[in-house]
């Protein structure tokens, strides 16, 4: 029949404070390259983010009236087969991204996390501002080529 679908781990890049300390202690975790070769494989993987526009923007006040879209933290599910899913980390706002996606770098900074990069994405829906793991750039950028196109991207 089908793939059997398994549960949805952490990518490489998407670090706790329990993968710090192991990686302290020289226990290596899996790299970006094997998590590319696990979604071919079936595996399901959570890729941590930050945005302020996929699934509305969170507004907060700055004084005097005026409002500001603040960044959110959550989680961007890759899976074959499936829409790419962001869920924001409270679990409150939640989108399926729709093809066709166009994925491009911005090279701005993310406030506070240097250890990620901020892409444009460009869905069917509209164009929503992105930020991954430095770590984990390539496994998203071939996740949303292999969604585009359905198959195989090189």
């Amino acid at each position: 029949m089908g793939r059997e679908m398994k549960a949805a781990r952490r990518s490489a890049g998407t670090e706790t404070t329990l993968n710090v300390l192991l990686r302290w202690t020289w226990i290596r975790r899996r790299t970006p390259a094997q998590d590319i070769e696990d979604l071919r494989n079936g595996q399901a993987l959570l890729v941590a983010g930050y945005t302020k526009s996929i699934a509305g923007a969170a507004m907060a006040s700055v004084g005097k009236g005026k409002q500001i879209a603040r960044l959110r933290h959550g989680f961007l599910s890759l899976a074959l087969g499936e829409e790419p899913r962001w869920s924001d980390r409270r679990g409150a706002r939640s989108a399926s991204l729709r093809p066709p996606f166009s994925l491009k770098l911005t090279g701005k900074k993310v406030p506070m996390a240097p250890k990620f990069k901020r892409y444009e994405l460009i869905t069917a829906d509209g164009t929503f501002d992105l930020a991954v793991p430095k770590k984990d750039g390539e496994l998203v950028r071939y996740a949303f080529g292999y969604a585009q196109s359905g198959n195989e991207v090189p």
